[in-house]
């Protein structure tokens, strides 16, 4: 093995992970840093032995700890490939395991004098970044009481004989350093965390919209592809149906309403999928646009309701008109048509939520079907017969598209409820 492939290795053992999931490649993390530890801490022994840093009988059991370590942690590594799930409460262990290993081989190496105590504050910064919630909050408190116990140990060793037992000040100011690392780390820690998880949604917000694009191509040439086939067989049959028997008009016929079907299909993916060329922002009174939707779609269905506050009547947004106007009215004769009844009430509102117009539009229907919420803002799904699944897919898109949310929600007193959440426009 030349000189490169070793530096490799090395960089390889210490950087290289497939991070398969969170807490087992903190538990990975773990295991290399405890090889590194025990390794640093097997020369120490030396220089421990020399400068008088221990007492006689205490060096078996300094041997004895890092053995302990050493079986802890080929037993961490094993579980790491052998377990499916590690939990959080696995890596606790692991960790807390670390710092009674570190404060036992401290106490009888020099307890707070010892000129390396400070690597227990390595320990404190990796429990405050690995750790969360209660086990967080436990490993803290075990810190605390770990470095009191360095403070009123009694096993001092022939080299620190000289220095004083006792110093509060000395305990006071350590105290306050591990309060303050580990306050500090572990709400960095926390921010990464938050951070993370917002990136991922940033992710799953512009995969969504690459999706929507590459539906509105591949629909605008499914459209084009196979509607001059399909109005070919559609003169066809009607030029073989003037000269045909009557024995044959049963089955034209259904070739006839197999090609309506077809043909009505194409219209709906044509003018439902959302593309670029038709997404133009464009800043809009939503409460003077609402109103015009509903006062032409009231020419057809009287039973709907729109009740505004004062304050978002003045409002602007700024959002792609078409496809905002046809996602509301797609929600709109969704209300109808999972509503079979002549009682179908159909309520929108308009109100100011921070720094969000909502829109909600709520019904008195059945509610919406269980399959819809768990799949929610997936292209091609439906309920309906002749649905094509792409309305409420739209919908979803158009709230990524303008940094907004689009939330279904049961009402409680029964039907399905709609929520468009709509930054507002400032200048």
């Amino acid at each position: 093995m030349d000189f490169k492939q070793f530096i490799q290795k090395v960089k390889c053992f210490l950087f290289d992970y497939s991070f398969p999931d969170e807490e087992r490649t903190k538990l990975f993390w773990l295991i290399h840093l405890r090889w590194i530890a025990i390794f640093l801490l097997l020369i120490l022994l030396y220089f421990v032995i020399k400068f008088e840093w221990i007492q006689p009988q205490f060096i078996l059991l300094y041997i004895l700890t890092l053995l302990n370590l050493s079986i802890l942690n080929m037993g961490a590594f094993f579980l790491a490939h052998k377990l499916k799930i590690i939990s959080i409460n696995f890596v606790f262990f692991q960790l807390t395991s670390d710092l009674c290993a570190i404060t036992f081989l401290l106490v009888i190496t020099g307890g707070i004098w010892n000129p390396l105590v400070q690597i227990i504050y390595l320990n404190i910064i990796l429990g405050a970044i690995l750790l969360h919630k209660v086990q967080a909050i436990i490993f803290f408190i075990s810190s605390l009481l770990c470095i009191l116990f360095l403070h009123y140990s009694n096993f001092t060793p022939p080299a620190f004989s000289l220095y004083p037992n006792k110093n509060s000040l000395f305990l006071s100011g350590q105290l306050a350093i591990c309060i303050l690392i580990f306050s500090l780390t572990h709400w960095i820690s926390r921010l990464l965390s938050k951070q993370k998880k917002y990136s991922e949604i940033l992710l799953n917000e512009n995969n969504r919209l690459d999706k929507l694009r590459a539906i509105g191509a591949l629909s605008a040439g499914f459209s084009h592809e196979f509607a001059t086939p399909l109005n070919t067989i559609k003169l066809r049959t009607e030029r073989i149906e003037r000269k045909s028997n009557e024995l044959m008009q049963s089955d034209l016929e259904t070739i006839k309403k197999a090609i309506n079907q077809c043909e009505s299909a194409i219209k709906q993916i044509h003018s439902k999928s959302l593309s670029d060329e038709k997404t133009f922002f464009e800043k809009k009174n939503i409460y003077e646009l609402i109103s015009k939707i509903i006062f032409s779609w009231k020419s057809k269905n009287n039973n709907i309701i729109f009740i505004s506050e004062k304050e978002a009547k003045n409002l602007e947004c700024k959002i792609p008109l078409l496809a905002f106007t046809k996602a509301f009215i797609d929600i709109l004769e969704n209300a109808i048509q999972a509503n079979n009844s002549n009682t179908l009430e159909i309520s929108v509102k308009l109100q100011v939520k921070d720094q969000y117009l909502k829109l909600s539009v709520a019904d008195n229907g059945p509610g919406w079907p269980k399959i819809i919420k768990q799949y929610a803002g997936k292209p091609f799904l439906t309920t309906k017969e002749d649905g094509v699944g792409l309305g409420l897919y739209n919908a979803f898109s158009l709230a990524s598209a303008v940094n907004g949310k689009f939330i279904l929600l049961d009402n409680s007193n029964g039907g399905a409820c709609a929520q468009f959440l709509i930054p507002i426009w400032k200048e």
